[in-house]
């Protein structure tokens, strides 16, 4: 019999096991995956990034109903219903026969995947059964997106060489669906159906008036934090799936090696895990807008490290610090989304939110496709991610201060 205090840090593993697949396996991955697909269809580096386009296009249209479902449904079955999609997109990927069809199996199929095996899911399932140490545990689930893009590329290029691209992916797309099978064991949708009650403090305090506040998608809309946030994050976010995506193509235009290319794709996962943490620490401690603001900071370094054919060296230190930067980015993201607007609207929130974030994610990785096409470097593109990440950091201190930076303040004085 597993007691009532332990069933929150099984759905810290379920959050951990999710985020894994659907970032690994689908962002992470992606440039991995696109090798031998320009290599099969002829595809110039823009219509490569296409596949990633239509699956943030699909995604946008989703999430705004996924949110309200998230919310209302069993979460637990969303999340199978996403890996089992998940899957099935891998096996369609494999037997593609025109380059066409792969931004629309990313578009249709793969999107699901993209936004329900993400902080949409992970992060309303942890809010609802975490209230001290949430950042922690949203650190803690975030590392997942990292052990997912540490473990799946290499996997990927491994069974790639051994099996040929069509027979990897459908192997792959096994070892996705195996992921269904711990999360309907462990998977639970609330609290209550286990007996155990998150314990009370001032976080849950602000975040219950923050959800008799915001308790409508109009007063939701209405409020200006949450266009300073969605377009902030926007470009954050932008920058990162877009330099991830175009990762592969551009190391090999350095004139590095697959297996160099796809070692230091894992690295950058890797480095995502103390950013994980480290931001998810300082979500619990600090000013959450500081913590965004630093992120943007390290990934603007890592970028600029991209610039001018950089060497191995830079190489490896460019995507390192990409990757402490971005490792933050979920955790905090999340923090702060609960803390304004409560635990009760939190998939509404990020649902509604996806499709303002949808135009940043949906131009900039088959821009820096373009970009590379037309000028043959991909400089200009992280120079004008740097120039969003600048934009995105002087939006933040407009940003409403969170409830706990209220609630430590009144700490302080009481």
């Amino acid at each position: 019999m597993i007691r009532a205090q332990h069933w929150p840090w099984l759905q810290l593993v379920v959050a951990f096991l999710i985020q894994a697949t659907g970032t690994g396996a689908l962002s992470y991955s992606y440039s991995v995956i696109a090798v031998p697909l320009a290599e099969t269809y002829d595809a110039s580096r823009m219509t490569l990034m296409l596949g990633l386009t239509c699956m943030t296009l699909g995604a946008g249209m989703v999430s705004p109903l996924a949110g309200v479902a998230i919310d209302r449904l069993s979460l637990r079955l969303i999340i199978i219903f996403a890996i089992l999609m998940t899957a099935a997109g891998f096996v369609a990927l494999s037997l593609t026969t025109a380059m066409w069809q792969v931004p629309a199996i990313y578009g249709l199929i793969f999107c699901f995947g993209y936004v329900l095996l993400g902080p949409l899911s992970a992060s309303t399932l942890l809010a609802r059964w975490f209230t001290r140490h949430r950042g922690l545990a949203l650190g803690i689930a975030g590392a997942g997106t990292s052990f997912g893009g540490f473990l799946f590329p290499p996997l990927i290029t491994w069974l790639t060489e051994l099996l040929g691209w069509r027979l990897a992916l459908q192997v792959f797309a096994g070892v996705i669906a195996l992921i269904a099978v711990p999360v309907a064991l462990l998977a639970v949708d609330r609290p209550a159906s286990k007996g155990y009650t998150p314990p009370a403090d001032g976080a849950a305090e602000h975040e219950a008036h923050s959800g008799e506040r915001f308790n409508s998608t109009d007063a939701i809309l209405r409020h200006r934090g949450f266009w300073l946030i969605a377009v902030s994050v926007g470009f954050m976010f932008a920058a990162f799936t877009a330099t991830v995506g175009s990762l592969m193509p551009f190391i090999l235009d350095t004139g590095a090696t697959r297996e160099q290319g796809a070692m230091l794709i894992a690295n950058l996962a890797l480095a995502a895990v103390p950013g994980t943490l480290l931001f998810g620490w300082c979500a619990d401690r600090l000013d959450v807008r500081l913590a965004l603001a630093a992120i943007m900071v390290l990934m603007g370094i890592g970028l600029a490290l991209f610039w001018g054919g950089p060497d191995m060296p830079r190489l490896v230190a460019g995507s390192l610090i990409l990757g402490l930067g971005g490792g933050g980015m979920l955790p905090v993201w999340s923090s702060l989304l609960a803390q304004v607007y409560g635990v009760l609207n939190y998939g509404r929130v990020m649902g509604l939110m996806a499709p303002v974030l949808l135009p940043f994610n949906l131009l900039t990785p088959p821009l820096a496709g373009w970009v590379r096409d037309v000028s043959g470097s991909y400089d200009l593109a992280f120079m004008g991610f740097v120039l969003l990440l600048l934009l995105a950091i002087a939006m933040i201190p407009l940003i409403e201060r969170s409830g706990s930076t209220s609630r430590r303040a009144s700490a302080a004085g009481g």
